[in-house]
């Protein structure tokens, strides 16, 4: 099959060499990292917890969607110099990134991003391995009525953007540097602001795909993450995660307890194709086998299993860490 991805330019933290110098050293912690969208995206699952399943603000319940994640130091002064000190974690999902790279008319106001911003409480993972984002600045789109032009403005993030050296490559919204941006390059350039190149986060090849519906009501769409919680170890970089997120239209907001794994596999059966140059059929059955399959990618240290509806590997717990046991 072929799939489209999100993708941001990448910035995992090398452990240092010294690690492995003396058996008798600890390992020094590694930095608190995402797996990265430049490879895949997370197979996250939505699970209601607060809100009208029935309302168009519940529609995510059950749920799995492609959720990309990217970690990266921000350049604050203006410098191009990175802060080591800090970092800064950028979330977009499947449904946001397609709409705004053409799956819906968007008002392109450059304060307004598609992908949701925060910084890491602590640089290095707590005493249990977690590293925790607990609030971040909202992903929002809002949808014009078809044939409008939006807001759009002079301005953007201004000096310093989100982001370090790199820039959105091709069609990225953001400044040359500015703070947001769906394009090739993803996570770069600091600059001063606007809706141009560049921009910190957004999404790659193709973006996210989606934009579902035929047709969009007009109005905003917000994501609002809180308490995003990785799991990192040397072994576990940052593969597996849980949060909670408040989905709002309009006229109706719903919550979700989320549960994310890294990377997204496919556990689909696929049937041969007639047509010698076609993809292989789906069949619409699953095969556990695949997520536990230590060539997936997926850590085989992880509980997994095939998701019944979606037909990609899922967390099988509704918390980190989700280990076998």
């Amino acid at each position: 099959m072929k799939r489209r991805w999100l993708v941001w330019m990448t910035g995992l933290a090398a452990l240092s060499p010294l690690a492995a110098m003396s058996p008798g050293c600890s390992q020094p912690k590694p930095e608190c990292t995402v797996g990265t969208a430049l490879v895949s995206p997370f197979a996250a699952k939505f699970t209601l917890i607060d809100g009208d399943e029935e309302s168009p603000c519940g529609r995510k319940a059950g749920t799995v969607e492609r959720v990309g994640m990217q970690a990266y130091n921000p350049n604050e002064n203006g410098d191009q110099i990175p802060d080591s000190d800090k970092k800064l974690v950028a979330i977009q999902t499947e449904e946001f990134g397609g709409w705004s790279r053409g799956g819906a008319t968007v008002d392109p106001n450059p304060d307004l991003n598609p992908f949701a911003v925060g910084f890491f409480t602590s640089i290095e993972p707590d005493d249990n391995e977690i590293c925790t984002v607990s609030s971040l600045d909202p992903a929002e789109v809002v949808v014009l009525p078809s044939g409008e032009g939006g807001a759009g403005g002079e301005g953007g993030a201004g000096e310093g953007g989100a982001g370090g050296e790199g820039g959105a490559g091709d069609g990225g919204a953001g400044g040359e540097g500015g703070a947001g941006g769906a394009g090739d390059g993803g996570a770069g350039g600091a600059g001063d602001g606007g809706a141009g190149d560049g921009g910190a986060g957004g999404a790659g090849d193709g973006g996210a795909g989606g934009g579902g519906e035929p047709t969009l009501e007009p109005g905003s769409r917000k994501l609002e993450w809180r308490n995003v919680r990785l799991y990192v170890t040397s072994a576990n970089l940052g593969n597996q995660f849980e949060a909670e997120v408040t989905y709002s239209e309009e006229s109706c907001s719903a919550t979700y307890k989320v549960v994310g794994v890294w990377p997204m596999v496919d556990c689909q059966v696929y049937g041969e194709n007639p047509d010698p140059e076609g993809d292989p059929l789906p069949t619409g059955k699953g095969d556990e086998s695949i997520c536990q399959d230590p060539l997936s990618g997926i850590s085989p240290d992880l509980k997994v299993k095939c998701d019944p509806v979606a037909f990609v590997c899922v967390l099988d717990s509704e918390s980190i860490p989700a280990f076998k046991k």
